[in-house]
């Protein structure tokens, strides 16, 4: 199958329509740490990292859809973190788990993301029989509507055809070209530090951030292990392993004054600078 998935003649028109995705999703980064103070400083790093990831990440010029599912959730995150300790936040529940369905009916890999959301709710002390009840419904409705839809019609239903044979662990590492794999390497051991980093000053935060620290961290090894073992969907979830990277790597760059990590964050510049070189001019 030929690497261009459209053709020529709207190629203008697909990164355009990526871009104003994106403008929106950046939008919400901001919006996101803004209201719940992820950073509790006022910094342009978490935006300005997660538009480098997507710009420099080739593979997430590919496809509109996981863009608009990034959206959908990045939407959805933002009613679910002010849930904190309310255990009758149901329309939040409801609403937010309603957006990610709607994002599995482009892709059904997106459902594997709202049982994330449940232990999100535990670890923000907002989970109870009411609140689960209405994320459940919410997850439902918009599926009721599309098999309705579509046994009206008499269409074969396909979408979830071959869902599980997608899972084919570390397949995706073959596919890889050595400046990825290198590339990808010295990125995870940056995120490493910026981990480190994150945990050595946690406590100047108050518990409430710390809680959706952790849940932010979840969400990363939740979807560093599904592209893992799903290769296939690794491009569907670009954008928001791009958030989730972006945000946690802004907290020790935004919060931490000592030299150090500030030669990281120009390092982090530095490379992927040379990965859009080569990616554009070399590979």
């Amino acid at each position: 199958m030929s690497d261009r998935i459209i053709p020529i003649t709207n190629a203008a028109w697909h990164i355009l329509t990526i871009l104003v995705i994106t403008t929106f999703n950046l939008t919400m980064v901001a919006a996101i740490n803004r209201k719940y103070a992820i950073v509790r400083v006022r910094t342009f790093i978490p935006v300005f990292l997660y538009a480098l990831f997507i710009t420099t990440w080739r593979r997430a010029h590919l496809h509109i859809y996981p863009h608009i599912a990034a959206f959908l959730f990045l939407v959805s995150l933002m009613l679910f973190l002010g849930m904190y300790k309310n255990k009758n936040a149901v329309l939040q529940s409801f609403w937010g788990s309603l957006l990610i369905a709607f994002g599995g009916i482009l892709n059904p890999v997106y459902l594997l993301v709202i049982p994330v959301v449940w232990i999100g709710f535990v670890q923000q002390e907002c989970f109870s029989g009411r609140v689960w009840l209405a994320s459940v419904m919410g997850a439902i409705v918009p599926w009721l509507f599309f098999f309705s839809y579509h046994l009206y019609k008499g269409n074969e239903i396909l979408i979830f055809k071959d869902f599980w044979l997608n899972f084919r662990p570390l397949e995706a590492i073959k596919s890889f070209s050595l400046v990825e794999k290198i590339y990808i390497i010295v990125l995870i051991f940056i995120f490493i530090i910026s981990l480190a980093g994150i945990y050595s000053n946690l406590l100047q935060d108050s518990l409430q951030t710390r809680k959706r620290i952790n849940y932010f961290v979840l969400n990363f090894a939740f979807l560093l292990l599904l592209n893992l073992c799903s290769p296939h969907n690794a491009l569907a979830f670009l954008p928001l392993t791009a958030y989730f990277t972006a945000m946690l790597m802004a907290h020790p760059f935004s919060l931490n004054k000592s030299r150090f990590f500030t030669v990281l964050f120009l390092i982090v510049c530095l490379i992927h600078a040379v990965y859009m070189y080569l990616n554009c001019f070399i590979v």
